[in-house]
C-alpha cells in the first residue's frame, strides 16, 4: 500500500486542521521521512520531545508505564494518524512511549524548524494560541470535575477525558479507546473491581460499549450523564 501524502497527515491533525493549503505546504517543506522496523523504539517516556510524527504507512503502538514498571497500553494509530504534538510546542519530557509495530514509515517535522516558520507566519502562530486556549479550558475543566465530582461521576469524567485524548474516532462517529480494564484503573488509580462496576453498569445502560481490550463511547456527554449510581 502506497505511503499517505504528507498534506493529507497534516491536514487531519488538529493542531493544523482549517490551516490554508499554502500554509500546510511550508508545514510539509518541513518535513522528513523516517524508517523503524517492527519492534522498534520511536520514542520513550521521559526523553526530550523535539518533533511531531506521522504515519506514512505502517503501524504504532502508544504506551505508559505505572510506578511498578507495569506497561499500560494507550492507543495503537495507524496511516493518516499523527502523535507527539504537544512536544512540538513545549519540547518538555514525553508523557509517553511509541513503538513500531509492523514496518513503518513516519513523517518527522522538526521542534526547531516549526518553531521558525511560527515566526514568520502570523497565521500559524494564531492557530497554536487558539488551540494552547482550548486545551488550557480542557485542564480546567478536567481539574474541576475531579474536584468537585465523587463517586462514579468522577470516574466517568476522567475515562471520558481519557478516551478524548487518547481515543480514536470510528467510521460511525463513535469514540474507540484500545485499553484493558486492568490498564485503565492503574492510568486512573483505583482499582479493578471499581473500574469493572461502573463500566459493567453504563454498558447494560448503552453508554459504553465494551470489547475485548477495547471501551467504545457513543457520546462523550452521555457517558458523563450515564454515571448514576447502579440499583
Amino acid at each position: 500500500m502506497p505511503d499517505i501524502r504528507t498534506q493529507a497527515i497534516l491536514k487531519h491533525n488538529f493542531l493544523f486542521r482549517g490551516l490554508p493549503d499554502e500554509t500546510i505546504d511550508k508545514l510539509a517543506d518541513l518535513a522528513h521521512r523516517e524508517r523503524f522496523a517492527k519492534g522498534q523504539l520511536i520514542f520513550a517516556q521521559g526523553t526530550s520531545g523535539d518533533s511531531l510524527y506521522g504515519i506514512a504507512s505502517g503501524r504504532v503502538r502508544i504506551f505508559t508505564a505505572d510506578d511498578k514498571g507495569h506497561e499500560i497500553f494507550l492507543n495503537e494509530l495507524g496511516p493518516g494518524q499523527t502523535f507527539g504534538e504537544i512536544a512540538l510546542l513545549d519540547g518538555l519530557e514525553r508523557t509517553a512511549s511509541a513503538v513500531a509495530i509492523a514496518t513503518t514509515r513516519l513523517v518527522a517535522i522538526p521542534r526547531t524548524s516549526f518553531l521558525s516558520l511560527m515566526e514568520r507566519d502570523t497565521g500559524l502562530s494564531l492557530q497554536m494560541m487558539k488551540l494552547l486556549c482550548e486545551r488550557l479550558r480542557w485542564i480546567s475543566k478536567f481539574i474541576e470535575e475531579s474536584t468537585l465530582l465523587t463517586g462514579p461521576a468522577r470516574v466517568a469524567a476522567r475515562v471520558a477525558s481519557l478516551v478524548v485524548a487518547f481515543g480514536t474516532k470510528t467510521k460511525d462517529n463513535r469514540y474507540e479507546l484500545q485499553i484493558s480494564q486492568a490498564d485503565l484503573a492503574r492510568f486512573l488509580g483505583i482499582s479493578r473491581q471499581v473500574v469493572n462496576h461502573h463500566l459493567g453498569h453504563w454498558s447494560d445502560n448503552g453508554c459504553v460499549d465494551l470489547r475485548r481490550g477495547r471501551i467504545i463511547v457513543p457520546d462523550i456527554e452521555q457517558l458523563k450523564n450515564c454515571s448514576g449510581p447502579p440499583h
